[in-house]
């Protein structure tokens, strides 16, 4: 090793020099890295080196000097085993060297690591793409004695995979994530009975593909172009969506100015060959990049073999080609079941699979939650996972007949995965935020807006209050639609939530959401929207509900009139101190789409069915609450949350009549 070192100018190679004695010593490694004094000596002999060694970012080769001072702090380690020395200049090295192990791998590319090889470790700084909390960065969970910041020394998963990691995109993907990137995965089909299955049950069914190939090209046409119109920059269709013809027509829409960067084409089932001499048969995915004229490929080797048998022959030694970019993201491409390979998840995690895109086709996503979360935790990757068609079956198992649409990995979400599972089964768009986590389902076309000229006897008058609201004015003593609080010193977070009210049949109705089970704060609690105050709302609470009501809700702020403030309160718990803006609207429009990240269900409860609930302590959550619409309830009922009740405890006690009686009651509960 010492003469490797002494000749060597790579300092890549020299780095995987120290890293192999690493591996071969760990075990004396981990004996005497505990012990003090030793620690001292090597810190004295690293440190005679650190003053040979040039600026971080300064110097490619390792200069004379430095391979000196490397050989030199060996021959001085006395009694200090020498694996200890290696495991201390690897780190100096990868500090002062590692901005150029990538022009190292990239003049190598395709580069194909054996066993013992390096490999290059590369991420984004996740503070500059999300304001979600992330995971810890893969390099700080764990000390691993075969690896560095930048580089790992590849293990026997080089031999199970042909692992591949390709330069070709290392500058075209540059910013491929960033804050405002969205993802979207497109579902064009609503049952097994728009795709050809081929003959037969028990035997392998090739090739699966759609009946009706202009109607699929028409409609995967019109849900790409309704997850661009909502920012999407990464598109990924299903599996067996498409066939090779329209998979290589889908390539126009990354040429197009407002079209996606990449899209994911889905995949289709050929066969290699010619008809004398057939080849192989293959599931294909193929990837379109803007800027780069061929497309990325992938060959299925899982086969699926439930519900249906996929007759396919993958290669016996399958390949996982991973395409680094300049800002540290690693892309790569998974059919379905590939994904739930346990051998395949090791590979992807040891190469440091950082964005993943999955087309499926399952009768069920449940099973991708574990290898999805194994992977946002180990690299902090981003996942995003296709689904085809929403039908599989006629029967009553719910899972089996409708199955989620879409999963997302996200380092910031709670559980590190989520499942998009609308209640229609129809065509639609799944979208992933990048920067806040939120996820929304698309399953209407989108609305092109009609101009038209407006007289004076078309301009639509504001709605009359109802009875109840004007009492509740009177009693409230609100001020009116300038709700800004001025001159207040505020120790704790400023915060807002959105009291809306709105009229039914059964008298004032309120507008609730029930947070997501795996949220950190309040999970599973029914709450008003609302959140923190953000830079943009100018110390506004009211222009803080209003946003946060539209990001978490859709609702659209045009169709609310604010009438105030109430009393502000203290959540110390939380450190919050939140505003509730107290308001109205006469038809609550939900322009947009709820917030699947942090909200699991949206509900409009009549004020009168929480008081009666209060008197029925035992009795739990109403089951359906009156006024509540099939298209608000998402899952089962959840308990009030303490600030909402106490906040609902106010409104029962401004109106008139029979919610003065139950105030009290509601106060108790709370």
């Amino acid at each position: 090793m010492l003469a490797a070192i002494r000749d060597e100018v790579e300092p890549v190679v020299t780095l995987t020099h120290l890293l192999h004695l690493c591996r071969d010593e760990h075990r004396v490694l981990w004996e005497r890295s505990g012990d003090t004094r030793t620690v001292r000596k090597v810190t004295v002999l690293v440190n005679k080196v650190a003053e040979e060694l040039p600026l971080p970012g300064t110097t490619a080769v390792l200069e004379p000097p430095v391979r000196r001072a490397l050989v030199v702090a060996f021959d001085q380690a006395d009694d200090i085993p020498p694996v200890l020395i290696a495991r201390a200049l690897a780190e100096l090295i990868d500090e002062c060297y590692g901005h150029t192990f990538a022009h190292w791998f990239q003049r190598r590319s395709p580069y194909q690591p054996g066993v013992g090889d390096p490999v290059p470790l590369d991420s984004p700084d996740l503070r500059e793409v999300t304001t979600m909390r992330s995971t810890s960065p893969p390099w700080r969970l764990a000390h691993r004695l075969d690896e560095t910041r930048h580089v790992r020394l590849a293990g026997e998963w080089v031999v199970q995979f042909r692992v591949v990691f390709d330069y070709s995109l290392f500058d075209t993907l540059a910013g491929v994530v960033t804050a405002d990137t969205v993802v979207a995965t497109c579902h064009p089909n609503g049952s097994l009975g728009e795709l050809d299955l081929t003959q037969g049950t028990q035997e392998g069914r090739f090739p699966v593909r759609p009946r009706d190939l202009g109607r699929q090209r028409t409609e995967i046409d019109r849900l790409v172009a309704r997850a661009t119109a909502a920012g999407a920059s990464i598109v990924v269709l299903p599996e067996l969506s498409v066939t090779e013809g329209l998979a290589m027509g889908l390539r126009e829409w990354v040429q197009r100015p407002d079209g996606p960067r990449v899209l994911v084409a889905g995949s289709y089932h050929r066969q290699t060959g010619t008809d004398q001499a057939p080849g192989r048969r293959r599931n294909t995915a193929i990837a379109w990049v803007r800027g780069h004229e061929q497309p990325l490929t992938h060959d299925k080797y899982s086969p699926a073999d439930r519900p249906v048998v996929e007759d396919i022959q993958p290669d016996g030694w399958p390949e996982l080609r991973i395409y680094p970019t300049v800002d540290g993201w690693h892309l790569t491409i998974a059919i379905c079941r590939d994904l739930l390979n346990p051998q395949a998840g090791n590979a992807l995690s040891e190469a440091g699979a950082n964005l993943i895109l999955v087309p499926a086709m399952s009768e069920t996503l449940m099973p991708f939650g574990g290898p999805v979360a194994h992977l946002v935790g180990a690299n902090q990757a981003f996942i995003a996972v296709a689904n085809n068609p929403g039908e599989w079956a006629d029967g009553t198992d719910r899972i089996a007949a409708r199955p989620a649409r879409a999963l997302f990995g996200h380092p910031g979400l709670g559980q590190q995965s989520r499942l998009v599972q609308p209640r229609d089964s129809g065509p639609g768009v799944a979208l992933l935020n990048v920067r806040s986590a939120a996820i929304t389902w698309l399953s209407e076309p989108p609305l092109t807006p009609v101009p038209f000229a407006v007289g004076a006897d078309d301009i639509p008058q504001p709605p009359s209050r109802p009875t109840w609201l004007s009492q509740l004015l009177a009693r409230a003593g609100t001020s009116g639609t300038s709700a800004r609080r001025a001159g207040r010193p505020v120790w704790l977070r400023p915060a807002a939530v959105l009291v809306l009210l709105s009229d039914g049949p059964d008298g004032p109705r309120v507008l609730l959401t029930e947070r997501a089970a795996d949220l950190k704060d309040y999970p599973s609690e029914l709450v008003f929207p609302g959140g923190a105050l953000d830079q943009c709302d100018s110390g506004d609470p009211v222009a803080a509900a209003l946003r946060e009501a539209q990001e978490e809700v859709g609702l659209d702020p045009h169709c609310v009139q604010v009438i105030g403030l109430l009393a502000p309160m203290a959540l110390p718990r939380s450190g919050f101190l939140v505003d509730p803006v107290l308001a109205w609207s006469a038809d609550p429009l939900l322009s947009g789409s709820v917030n699947l990240a942090e909200v699991a269900a949206l509900r409009h409860i009549p004020l009168r069915e929480l008081a009666e609930w209060a008197t029925r302590p035992s009795a739990g959550a109403p089951p359906h609450p009156p006024g509540v619409t099939a298209e608000t309830i998402f899952s089962d009922p959840a308990p009030l949350g303490r600030m909402t009740a106490t906040v609902i405890d106010q409104l029962l006690g401004m109106l008139p009549q029979r919610q003065t009686v139950l105030r009290t009651v509601v106060k108790e509960r709370s």
